[in-house]
């Protein structure tokens, strides 16, 4: 039996769940990399270095961890 992997963002780390999470690229394909969070349009939506992202993204651990 083959057991799936989730997957999750290559930039913020969400997991990538349902269809809807994932990011376009510019042609407006789905991109199985990001999160519509970071990235949308082939685009980055975030003008951050890693360690400000490292630092948004700690604040909802919690949260995904409940």
């Amino acid at each position: 039996m083959e057991t799936t992997q989730p997957k999750f963002c290559q930039s913020c780390g969400m997991p990538l769940m349902k269809d809807e999470d994932y990011g376009t690229n510019a042609d407006g394909s789905v991109n199985q990399d990001y999160c519509r969070y970071c990235y949308q349009d082939g685009k980055f939506l975030q003008n951050c270095t890693m360690e400000e992202m490292i630092e948004h993204c700690s604040q909802f651990v919690d949260e995904v961890n409940k």
